[in-house]
């Protein structure tokens, strides 16, 4: 990384574990002396949740398995509504130096801090630089602290997005040593009070990453070793994620590339291989494993909604996501079915009395503590069909194997040789499995299953090659592409465009191409890699026409003679 090892050194997998996201006032009342107006029949308005009420809850998160809270911005924060919008969430703050009385005061943060520690759990706080809230005092009190440049328009434009107001939130110069200054040493005075053990950093492809590095830096000299600076850029281009990450010095990102993929795979029946085209873009970063990854949280659709109430397919897609590389994050009220769509009602607050996938999330986490393939296993993807998917995750003396079979058939996979002497368990069930004839997949299911070799050191040489091709994908394949159907006007050219950095990331003049006159081009691709495409038309102004219908999935298998795929121009 760029002026990036150090942050990278300052966590580990492993060192926070599963991080469970608290929306304070949705979810626990335990002081009824700061409720101010609460009022839980407006879907708007604050509800009473506070910091006693997280402390009064720890130890049920803890049987849950979770290791980490992350909790909702707790500054003074604005309270009255914006054009018919709450401010419940805490992301309007107004004072970044006092705690929101609502909530609690210090005091109660040093207690809920303390209570985690004692726990041998950690606290990440929730820090919003960017902007103040409407109408802030800070705007009328420091007016050279701001850009003053209006409403952002154009996303795509980097100077507006950086220098413009998001949704009417009045924009923080952070170029200004003034804002700097403050927002540094806010930040730097809260370390020191409360002894967190992380900030998730709010907005952060709204800022510069000239701000970034020295905010980040700074933070990470004054912090403890294993200190995390988890930043948010909703977007699903791993290569933004990637960028930042490495350019603004975070030691971890949201890993929204593999969020997109499980709602599509598990909520909208979409094939597997997107998957596994996840995993294979892992090169782009310098420590995907420090990828924190989300099934959704308080910006996105409730995982309950966007899978229509479906609970065997959210309980997999959770098997999933709780069993990839990364650390996990679970959003407040998952383990209670919440749902919501939308903004209010996907911040509901949170259910005690009913919380039917808390048992599987409880088992996978203890799963994920007790086997090392499921917690810093190197992924090494196995096979892609149609509606399957078999992947690894290895350390040299355990492996993981997840199959995910979406389809209506049972799916048989033959697993490496390297795996012959190897004993296998199912992990969910702890049932020995006879793997004579391979791995078989049920239909509609996500499976985990152990494989141990019978001394510690086996299966080192397959983890070895494994994390070679994953980091740095070495081993290359020729891959033969045979267009059919196409019919090219004059001047317009052909192209392979889809996932991954090889085809261009979705972006057509990044595609492989352009093909012959026969419709055919030849490239080497990694093995173990997945890929989706679509044939592209590009004429000469420069639009573009894309092949109709499902994407195409392509799974290079190891080997080293040509692979002849065919493409369909629909």
């Amino acid at each position: 990384m760029n002026a990036g090892p150090k942050a990278a050194a300052h966590v580990s997998d492993g060192d926070l574990g599963a991080i469970y996201f608290i929306m304070v006032d949705r979810f626990a009342n335990g002081d009824t002396t700061n409720d101010a107006d609460a009022d839980k029949s407006d879907p708007a308005g604050f509800h009473g949740g506070d910091i006693q009420g997280v402390i009064d809850h720890l130890d049920d998160l803890k049987a849950m398995g979770v290791k980490t809270v992350w909790l909702s911005p707790i500054f003074r924060m604005r309270t009255e509504k914006f054009f018919g919008n709450g401010a419940f969430h805490g992301y309007w703050v107004e004072d970044f130096d006092q705690v929101e009385p609502r909530f609690g005061d210090t005091a109660a943060l040093v207690r809920l801090s303390d209570a985690l520690h004692s726990r041998g759990m950690k606290l990440i706080l929730d820090i919003v630089l960017n902007h103040v809230a409407m109408d802030s005092p800070k705007i009328a009190q420091h007016p050279n602290w701001f850009h003053h440049n209006g409403a952002l328009n154009n996303w795509n434009d980097t100077q507006e997005l950086t220098t413009h107001d998001v949704h009417g939130l009045p924009d923080l110069d952070q170029s200004n040593p003034e804002v700097y200054d403050f927002l540094l040493k806010t930040s730097l005075a809260w370390l020191d009070t409360l002894k967190p053990d992380g900030f998730r950093l709010d907005a952060v492809k709204h800022i510069d990453d000239s701000f970034w590095v020295r905010y980040n830096q700074a933070i990470l000299d004054a912090a403890p070793s294993g200190f995390i600076l988890l930043g948010e850029v909703l977007d699903g281009d791993h290569r933004q994620i990637s960028a930042t990450m490495r350019n603004g010095m975070f030691n971890s990102m949201f890993d929204f590339p593999l969020y997109f993929a499980l709602v599509d795979v598990y909520c909208r029946k979409q094939a597997p291989a997107k998957l596994a085209s996840v995993f294979s873009s892992d090169r782009t970063y310098d420590r995907p494993e420090f990828l924190a990854t989300i099934l959704d949280n308080h910006d996105l659709p409730r995982i309950a909604s966007d899978c229509k109430g479906d609970m065997e397919s959210i309980r997999q897609a959770l098997t999933f996501q709780l069993t990839s590389r990364g650390f996990p994050v679970i959003n407040y009220g998952t383990e209670a079915a919440l749902e919501g769509a939308k903004e209010p009602e996907n911040r509901a607050d949170m259910r005690f009395d009913k919380q039917p996938l808390r048992e599987h999330i409880g088992r996978l986490l203890a799963l994920r503590e007790s086997h090392p393939s499921l917690k810093s296993g190197v992924p090494a993807i196995i096979d892609v069909r149609d509606n399957a998917l078999l992947y690894a995750r290895v350390v040299s003396g355990e492996a993981a194997f997840i199959a995910v079979n979406r389809g209506t058939e049972s799916e048989l996979f033959e697993l490496p040789a390297d795996f012959a002497d190897s004993t296998f368990t199912d992990a969910l069930t702890g049932e020995p499995i006879d793997v004579f004839e391979g791995l078989r997949a049920a239909p509609g299911t996500t499976t985990v299953v152990i494989a141990k070799p019978p001394s510690d050191e086996g299966l080192a040489v397959f983890h070895s090659r494994a994390l070679a091709q994953w980091r740095e994908g070495r081993l290359k394949r020729p891959v033969n592409f045979q267009a059919r159907g196409l019919k090219l006007k004059a001047g317009e050219q052909a192209f392979i465009v889809g996932s991954g950095l090889e085809l261009g990331v979705w972006k057509p003049e990044n595609g492989l191409g352009p093909l012959d006159k026969k419709g055919r081009l030849t490239a080497k691709l990694p093995v173990s890699s997945a890929y989706e495409f679509k044939l592209v038309i590009r004429a000469p102004d420069g639009s573009v026409r894309w092949s109709e219908g499902a994407n195409s999935s392509l799974f290079i298998a190891s080997g080293t003679a040509p692979m002849d795929v065919p493409v369909e121009w629909k």
